[in-house]
């Protein structure tokens, strides 16, 4: 099914990949903070909930606070619909981003740690590149396309960035997404009789798409798409065998998520979680549209911006571009509308820059088709000056010399400060500010946000504990006060 990578193309990423790790090196393991380090420090959460209770205490569902007898959260605090026996769930998207990190530290016997969780997704970042590199091969046989795109892919600043220090599914899908783009594209390519065997690789990467996050949800409604697009233009029956495949990978891994969730909340409940969310993230209405819309296109520029030349030069290429402009137009497709469609049904949502993460196959692919078309000499030039520029224009959004500024450091300084100052029987409780998960994350304790002491003690009345201890935030530091129930 698969064509062989020359040997010299391989090397040539394997070194390419060197040099991007050298690029981030002094990024990992930096203090948790901003740019969506949120994010792997909430995975971090349920990794450590998973290690320390058991797998099987949480019945695999990521649990987002501690369960110390001081920790669970008391009735009343909340009617967060993702509660179960005090202890809150995050439900957002299908379990296997968290599964894979917590078999790996299982088997290993690592605690987690940022550090390990970024290594894990570093690791993917080369099999996604390979994996590009395969797509565009598909698309054109011969010439240097295929190692163009995964070059470019290697040093943009949201892979560099989203494929290291933020970790979360819906940036992880990204590495199973690639592997489905290849087959269904293989198997829409193909000419000659599409055989069951072609249509269950397809289900089976759709499958594993999907169990990531939700991403594989639009993929799988585009290979759909394009699979009765091909039924009725070639009158082949046998496309039908994708729509059947995709229909079943989606149907699975939709119905495994859902007998996970409902291990820990009801069917009601989990209604309830998903409807409030995706009314949160769907941004109905044109109500901030434009402000929206706005968020999007920095994305894209923050994110993208150095591969401007490469994609210039495929505008003004194209029609000389020696590749199948079949293969081309199903390539497009099948990276641009899942794209599109979380965009037209989850606009609020795409306002994350992350998101933008998922334009990179087909940004880079028909950015490596672009330069392919120069002569040798112009090509490898713009080449390097575009990877040169997606570094610069990384390092400037991700700066490595401020490691130790205290802009990266304040959150892990006030969860450490919490977790020294706070005792297991005593509730910690947050005046007047919300901490971020980096916070509980270094403190490993449920932080409770309160408006008043008054309300503290309610709070400590309604959990059964005596004790508590409340921090406040000054010009000068956290300071805190001791409180007992009433």
């Amino acid at each position: 099914m698969f064509v062989a990578m020359p040997r010299r193309h391989l090397l040539l990423l394997l070194v390419a990949f060197g040099v991007s790790l050298a690029v981030r090196w002094p990024l990992l393991n930096r203090p948790l903070s901003g740019h969506h380090e949120l994010c792997t420090a909430l995975v971090l959460i349920a990794l450590h909930n998973w290690q320390h209770d058991g797998f099987l205490a949480h019945h695999g569902a990521p649990a987002i606070t501690v369960t110390g007898p001081a920790d669970l959260i008391p009735r009343g605090y909340t009617d967060a619909p993702a509660l179960n026996d005090g202890v809150l769930y995050y439900l957002s998207h299908p379990p296997l981003a968290f599964d894979l990190p917590h078999a790996l530290f299982t088997v290993t016997g690592a605690a987690p740690s940022a550090l390990c969780l970024q290594l894990f997704n570093l690791v993917f970042h080369l099999t996604t590149a390979i994996g590009l590199y395969l797509i565009v091969r598909v698309v054109q046989r011969k010439g240097p396309a295929p190692l163009f795109a995964a070059l470019l892919y290697l040093f943009m600043p949201a892979p560099l960035w989203f494929h290291g220090n933020a970790y979360m599914s819906d940036m992880f899908v990204q590495n199973a997404w690639v592997w489905h783009v290849l087959v269904a594209l293989r198997a829409l390519k193909s000419a000659q009789g599409l055989s069951w065997t072609m249509a269950t690789w397809c289900g089976t990467t759709l499958f594993l798409t999907a169990l990531i996050s939700w991403p594989g949800v639009w993929a799988g409604i585009a290979l759909v798409m394009l699979a009765l697009w091909q039924w009725r233009k070639l009158h082949d029956p046998a496309r039908l065998r994708l729509v059947a495949a995709a229909i079943a990978g989606i149907g699975l891994a939709l119905a495994f998520t859902a007998w996970r969730w409902l291990q820990v909340v009801d069917v009601h409940a989990l209604l309830a979680y998903f409807t409030g969310r995706y009314a949160e993230r769907s941004g109905t209405g044109i109500h901030g549209a434009k402000d929206i819309l706005a968020a999007i296109a920095l994305n894209y520029r923050i994110n993208w911006l150095p591969l401007a030349l490469p994609l210039i030069v495929f505008a003004w290429k194209m029609r000389g571009i020696r590749s199948s402009m079949h293969g081309l137009m199903l390539f497009t497709l099948l990276t641009a509308l899942p794209s599109l469609l979380e965009h037209a049904f989850l606009l609020d949502y795409t306002r994350h820059d992350f998101t933008a993460l998922k334009a990179g196959l087909l940004l880079c692919g028909l950015g490596g088709l672009g330069l392919s078309a120069l002569h040798a000499r112009w090509s490898w030039a713009a080449l390097a000056a575009s990877c040169v520029a997606g570094v610069l224009y990384f390092c400037r959004t991700n700066p490595p010399l401020q490691v130790d500024d205290a802009r990266f450091t304040w959150q892990m300084e006030q969860g450490r400060s919490i977790a020294n100052e706070a005792r297991t029987d005593e509730m910690v409780f947050t005046l007047g500010f919300t901490p971020e998960p980096q916070v509980q994350w270094y403190a490993k304790r449920t932080l409770f946000r309160v408006d008043d002491a008054e309300r503290a003690r309610e709070l400590l009345d309604a959990s059964g504990n005596r004790k508590g201890i409340v921090f406040r935030e000054t010009t000068q530091g956290m300071i805190h006060e001791r409180i007992t129930a009433e």
